[in-house]
């Protein structure tokens, strides 16, 4: 399996540095059109990211408010093009679905856009019910949609075909990231004013169960075969796996400075998150529990992904 790349937010100096995994050296930075976009999703073919601005100031908090998403080309590394969503919304967080649209977090309409990609359309706004709608995860399977909803500290879920709003679950005074385990099923999303993750069953509407972490917890993702939870312990500096079935702490692997998100390798073993205060991104092995690199990057590193390496057009 190919190594990749790492797409890398910097919120400081609003660039995207892109990394290649096999020599963990930078290839190639762009600039965003606009102040401090957060987060990036890749094309599968690994040819284009979609890149959000997002705002010069945290959620909730007054300044700017970003209204489109900017094309990036992985291949020239060039801005390309750029999606007007039409109203000041913060768009935050991307994602593709299996068919290729484009869903962008709108969280000052309280709503994931949905985008066209061919012709950069809105499409339709898939509401939440609750303000702050920061972060959200896709089900595999492309049919159901998670958000956290920071400062309402809950969870929507959202039934992609028929664009409903299925229900609202309220979790904690506040709540940060989310992931959805392999079925689409649980949800998970962290308490940012106590060390644990709530588990939300979307199919019930409700929470059903806490797991407790050793430090506030922040990203998360869950294996590709549903066994283990991973969750950056931002405040300790830390990456913690948890072992789902007992809910125990198999690892606390140590980092720099705050880290943020957590992305998984397709390879099933190795993640990453960027410490934002050490400006780099680590890679860690969730088996092991060892922290195998360090990757500098930009000032402020914070959303993150993995995109494949594309090739050149004559081979493709």
């Amino acid at each position: 399996m190919e190594d990749g790349r790492l797409l890398v937010v910097c919120k400081d100096d609003s660039t995207l540095r892109v990394l290649d995994l096999q020599s963990g050296e930078p290839v190639g930075t762009v600039r965003a059109s606009g102040a401090a976009p957060h987060e990036v999703v890749a094309t599968d073919d690994g040819r284009l990211a979609y890149l959000p601005v997002y705002s010069d100031a945290p959620v909730g908090a007054p300044g700017t408010d970003g209204r489109c998403v900017d094309v990036i080309d992985l291949t020239g590394f060039e801005r390309v093009g750029r999606i007007p969503l039409g109203f000041a919304s913060r768009p935050h967080q991307p994602g593709l679905l299996p068919d290729g649209r484009l869903l962008v977090s709108t969280e000052l309409n309280d709503s994931v856009a949905v985008i066209d990609r061919p012709t950069g359309a809105v499409i339709a706004r898939l509401p939440t019910g609750r303000a702050e709608s920061h972060t959200f995860a896709i089900s595999a399977d492309g049919t159901r949609l998670v958000t956290a909803n920071v400062g309402s500290g809950s969870v929507s879920v959202i039934d992609l075909a028929s664009r409903s709003l299925l229900g609202v679950v309220e979790v904690a005074e506040k709540v940060n990231r989310i992931c959805l385990e392999p079925g689409g099923r649980f949800a998970y999303t962290a308490d940012q004013g106590s060390p644990r993750i709530a588990v939300v069953d979307t199919l019930l509407l409700d929470r059903v169960d806490w797991i407790e972490l050793p430090a506030i917890g922040f990203g998360t993702a869950v294996t590709r075969d549903g066994a283990h939870l991973v969750v950056a312990l931002r405040a300790a500096s830390e990456i913690a796996v948890l072992d789902l079935a007992s809910a125990e702490v198999v690892h606390r692997i140590p980092t720099p400075a705050h880290p943020q998100a957590i992305v998984l390798h397709p390879d099933g073993v190795r993640a990453y998150s960027a410490c934002h205060q050490d400006a780099s991104v680590v890679e860690v092995d969730l088996r092991s529990g060892r922290l195998l690199r360090r990757m500098q990057t930009g000032p402020n590193a914070d959303g993150i992904a993995w995109s494949r390496t594309p090739l050149p057009a004559r081979a493709r």
